[in-house]
């Protein structure tokens, strides 16, 4: 059974290959499709959040090695 759960687990080279291929389509083809198409209210709402869990991460990051 471990032998299995590693042959599923472990990457190979390929699988890497096309985890890279994938991501590049997403980032490039996909998503530029979406936000063109998305209204500006919800592209301001989107940078919105994240900026805001950009500052909420960094505040947690300030107290936790103060």
């Amino acid at each position: 059974m471990a032998k299995f759960i590693n042959h599923i687990i472990v990457p190979t080279g390929r699988t890497i290959a096309m985890g890279i291929r994938f991501n590049q389509l997403v980032w490039t083809k996909y998503f530029d499709a979406a936000w063109e198409a998305t209204p500006l209210h919800e592209k301001l709402t989107w940078v919105l959040f994240l900026s805001n869990t950009l500052a909420i991460l960094t505040l947690l990051q300030i107290l936790a090695f103060k």
